[in-house]
């Protein structure tokens, strides 16, 4: 691998993160907690008693997904996450594409998990307080929040996500396993059968499926740290395939433990009838103890939003760095080495978000529709990447190329989303959260064309996608 410095340019804090900070950089990102209560919730007026079905089939795709992104993770460890992965195994036009697509992708993450925080604390400040305070001042305070963990060195939030991720974990795991307990005779396979699928078969479970994979979107956040990560090309993999895995069995955990725990037949009645349905069933379970499931709601709605402003602002630094986006945008705090201009920009840009759609829809139709809009592009980069990963190894490492890992899996993986991009489409889901569907669509197109104009009249910014910054040099794979 040929290395020749390009230009100078803003570091990151480089090699100062270690494995538990990264691991947690996916984890909380995945938003476990949050994700449980109302990510998956959403997949329940599809796919009904067969959500862990559609949470199993979601965990299966995300892992052979996060096989290509952790081999690619291995030969360009970077800042631009995706966008670097894309750019160096499909070529420039693809990576420019797909760093246009990530910009409705994860800077979005923020806002629509920002609601959640929103949306469960004026539920319990109004429920159980007794106090009228509107969903949109917490808005503000989980902004502030927000801005604060990530603004300063990249250590602080990496330890606050280890920390905040372990408690909603060990809270949502500890309850799952009190309900099994407590219903053990009435457990059974019911909830594998697709024919109980409230919109039918195949076509609950896999639409029910996108929102199982709307819950796992974040698995790959730990990439952008690729300059930051101490031994990024083991760190990185590892993260990545770690991650998916053992969310993805605690999601499997929790919504076969909530099919049961609130019963098989009333679980669809259940689970939209009420605000907060895991706040409920722990009221039923653990009486008092529902505080725990609330405090682990907003914490993981705070470490989620943490984790994907990190993981968004480093690519747009990285793709600043390269001259794809505004170039203030790849500048750095001279004490604190983060992108600080990126994290005031996806901050502001964040709350504006959701304070305006929140307005518009309200705010749990105003998540689940940006979570639509964010889960279809994120499905798109997941594909490119996985055909990638076969490009990139036959091309650049045939003597690394292995059928199985570097082919049948990402075929696989590719595939996989096909299947839940398909019937999302076939049967589009009711206003507002179809607008998410278009608008989508609506993004991509505009990347296909503004990267067709690129091309022609500033070729060079294209070009530049093709370099990666590792290790204080500027690497192009041969």
């Amino acid at each position: 691998m040929a290395a020749t410095p390009e230009r100078e340019f803003e570091h990151l804090r480089e090699h100062s993160i270690g494995l538990p900070g990264v691991l947690f950089q996916s984890v909380t990102h995945m938003a476990p907690g949050a994700a449980i209560a109302f990510s998956i919730l959403v997949s329940v007026q599809f796919a009904g008693p067969t959500l862990p079905l559609s949470v199993l089939f979601a965990l299966i795709a995300c892992l052979l997904v996060a096989n290509s992104i952790g081999q690619l993770a291995k030969q360009i460890p970077s800042a631009g996450g995706l966008y670097a992965y894309v750019s160096q195994a499909l070529g420039s036009r693809a990576g420019f594409f797909t760093g246009w697509v990530f910009l409705l992708f994860e800077p979005l993450v923020f806002p629509f998990i920002i609601l959640v925080f929103a949306t469960a604390t004026e539920d319990v400040v109004k429920n159980e307080l007794g106090i009228n305070i509107s969903w949109w001042p917490w808005v503000l305070v989980g902004a502030g929040i927000v801005f604060a963990l990530t603004y300063r060195d990249v250590r602080i939030s990496a330890r606050a996500g280890v920390i905040l991720g372990l408690f909603e974990i060990v809270v949502f795991a500890a309850l799952s396993i009190w309900m099994l307990i407590s219903n053990v005779g009435d457990l059974d396979l019911r909830a594998f059968d697709p024919s109980n699928a409230t919109a039918g078969s195949f076509n609950g479970v896999f639409k029910g499926m996108i929102f199982g994979i709307l819950a796992f979107i974040g698995f790959e956040a730990s990439a952008p740290l690729g300059e930051e990560a101490k031994h990024p090309r083991r760190t990185i993999p590892r993260a990545v395939v770690l991650s998916a895995l053992v969310i993805g069995l605690l999601y499997v955990l929790a919504s076969y433990a909530w099919v049961y725990g609130a019963g098989f037949d009333k679980f669809v009645k259940q689970a939209t009838t009420n605000a907060d349905p895991w706040r409920a069933l722990a009221t039923v379970f653990w009486g008092g103890g529902w505080v725990l499931i609330f405090l682990a709601i907003i914490n993981s709605a705070i470490a989620n939003a943490n984790a994907g402003v990190n993981a968004a602002t480093r690519v747009l630094y990285a793709m600043a760095r390269n001259g794809a986006a505004p170039r203030a945008l790849a500048r750095t705090h001279p004490e604190f080495r983060t992108p600080h201009v990126a994290i005031i920009v996806n901050v502001l840009v964040g709350t504006a978000i959701a304070l305006l759609l929140g307005a518009i829809w309200g705010p749990v139709d105003a998540y689940a529709t940006i979570g639509t809009a964010v889960t279809v592009v994120v499905i798109v980069i997941y594909i490119l990447v996985c055909v990638g990963t076969i490009v990139f190894y036959r091309r650049h490492r045939p003597s690394e190329f292995n059928p199985l890992v570097h082919a049948v899996f990402p075929v696989l993986g590719a595939l996989a989303f096909a299947f839940p991009l398909y019937y999302q489409y076939k049967d589009a889901p009711d206003y507002p959260i179809r607008w998410g569907n278009w608008f989508a669509i609506a993004w991509m197109v505009a990347g296909l064309v503004l990267t067709a104009w690129i091309a022609r009249a500033r070729p060079s910014a294209l070009e530049a996608a093709d370099r990666v910054f590792v290790e204080d040099e500027t690497v192009s794979v041969p």
